[in-house]
């Protein structure tokens, strides 16, 4: 699993908005014919990606992308092996300043890595249960890009939850 430094909950820094606070047009951003203005932050924070100057961008994958961005909507973006799909992502969050975390699903990641678990932990000298979220819990708390990588590697018993009526 690909993820930033530390995911851990943490108060939000009194400098980075918690909401985007600009509105950027795909046009002067992209190069693209649209009048369509995307939601973006004026502050970068650790986990929006390195800005690479010279990728070129696919018109049609990015406008579904940004589509995604405005409407806060899922996006699928599918192709072979090493086109840059990923990176396609990531490139966008990093014109919009967004935090974009990437999730590898090969067959070590399980549900616990993406909802969370129960640890114990010490404090003030006692071991307490605490809640440890995970990588999906943690994207769910806070406006970011989650990027499911090799969606089609992931675990059975992850990437499906049990049939309908069946005990959880």
């Amino acid at each position: 699993m690909r993820i930033g430094p530390d995911l851990s909950p943490q108060p939000a820094s009194p400098s980075a908005p918690q909401l985007p606070d600009l509105k950027l047009s795909a046009r002067s951003l992209f190069k693209i014919d649209s009048d369509l203005e995307v939601p973006a932050y004026s502050v970068t924070e650790e986990h929006v990606p390195a800005l690479d100057p010279d990728y070129v961008f696919d018109r049609e994958t990015t406008l579904a992308l940004l589509a995604g961005f405005v409407h806060n909507r899922r996006v699928m973006v599918q192709g072979r092996h090493g086109t840059g799909k990923s990176s396609h992502v990531e490139q966008v969050a990093a014109r919009l300043n967004w935090p974009c975390v990437r999730v590898n699903l090969d067959g070590h990641v399980s549900r616990m890595d993406l909802i969370g678990k129960d640890t114990i932990v010490l404090r003030d000298g006692k071991q307490i249960t605490e809640f440890q979220p995970g990588i999906l819990t943690w994207a769910l708390q806070r406006p970011c890009a989650l990027v499911f990588d090799e969606y089609d590697a992931g675990r059975a018993d992850v990437m499906f939850g049990p049939p309908r009526g069946a005990p959880t």
